[in-house]
């Protein structure tokens, strides 16, 4: 039976053996959500949970671990007995959260990617407050007027602020970074023009787009979104290299034992190939993604490079 627990301070599991691959598993697997329940990695472990629980017939529990924008829960995952019997589900806050600290308490490459099986592409966002009608306007615009467009976030050192970020860069746009205290605020922020534009997933917005309450000017993404397929990527519009997923993973310790890395890797193949749990990520707003551990691994080490390369560059270290 699968089990469930809302926000839990863990203690140390002890001294542990690794787990022969043969046996594994005999006995109940630990989940890690660094998230409070309902949050989409929360709702994304409670998807992937039970179907490795059927496919490996062993009991899971997924664990929510809040605080610090993931940092908590993913700390946890890094200080874990590497023998398989706990995982994480992470995102990418998680090459990010411990990158922003001057002196983190984990290395967040002391982490294994065993499989990346969802995501959606963040997009550049509208007030309909703007007079710009393209991003080819507004950038033209924010080029010619250096600080006059404001630009929310959800908060200090977030994707969404990370992004934003990484498109100045990129650009050499100049604004005015206002954080809020979550998306929510944030969002209110652009409907009622207090902020001009923001980075945000995709897949949030969708119905706000149709719906006339905002504009999409452009996916931060390697192609467009298929639910948006009339919006352009950066790159079509003349913007290189400003890609930004936020996706979703189960990772694993450091020093896992291979054989139990592959079994998990297969399995996850397995079912993310399946209808039912496409459809269930589909259904979050996410695309199915398969990466296997060594396309992950390759992912993971390029996202932490690129946001370590982005919070040097910004000075955003705290």
């Amino acid at each position: 039976m699968l089990l469930g627990s809302a926000t839990v301070a863990l203690g140390s599991f002890g001294a542990h053996g690794i787990a022969e691959a043969q046996s594994y598993p005999s006995k109940l697997i630990r989940v890690i959500a660094p998230a409070p329940p309902g949050g989409m990695v929360d709702i994304v472990a409670r998807i992937v949970a039970p179907q490795l629980q059927d496919a490996l017939k062993q009991n899971f529990i997924v664990e929510n671990r809040g605080g610090g924008g993931g940092y908590l829960g993913t700390e946890q995952l890094s200080k874990a007995p590497p023998d398989g019997y706990t995982l994480a589900i992470l995102g990418a806050f998680s090459t990010i959260t411990a990158t922003l600290q001057k002196a983190p308490s984990y290395n967040p490459r002391d982490l294994i990617p065993i499989a990346v099986f969802g995501g959606t592409p963040n997009m550049l966002i509208v007030s309909p407050k703007v007079k710009a009608q393209s991003f080819a306007e507004l950038f033209a615009d924010a080029k010619a007027n250096p600080g006059k467009y404001n630009v929310g976030s959800n908060g200090l050192g977030t994707t969404i602020h990370l992004t934003a970020e990484l498109f100045k860069q990129r650009t050499g746009v100049q604004y005015t970074h206002i954080a809020y205290r979550g998306q929510p605020e944030a969002m209110n922020a652009l409907l009622s023009g207090e902020t001009d534009f923001m980075f945000d997933t995709a897949s949030i917005h969708v119905g706000n787009v149709k719906e006339g309450k905002i504009r999409a000017f452009a996916i931060a993404g390697p192609k467009r979104y298929e639910p948006l397929p009339d919006v352009p990527t950066l790159a079509e519009s003349g913007v290189d290299g400003v890609e930004v997923l936020s996706w979703f993973g189960l990772m694993a310790p450091k020093g896992t034992p291979a054989e139990v890395v592959s079994l998990l890797d297969t399995t996850l193949q397995s079912i993310v190939a399946k209808p039912t749990f496409k459809k269930a990520i589909s259904e979050q707003g996410l695309d199915p993604m398969l990466m296997n551990a060594s396309q992950a691994t390759t992912f993971w080490q390029g996202e932490m490079d690129k946001w370590s390369s982005v919070i040097k560059a910004g000075n955003l270290q705290q």
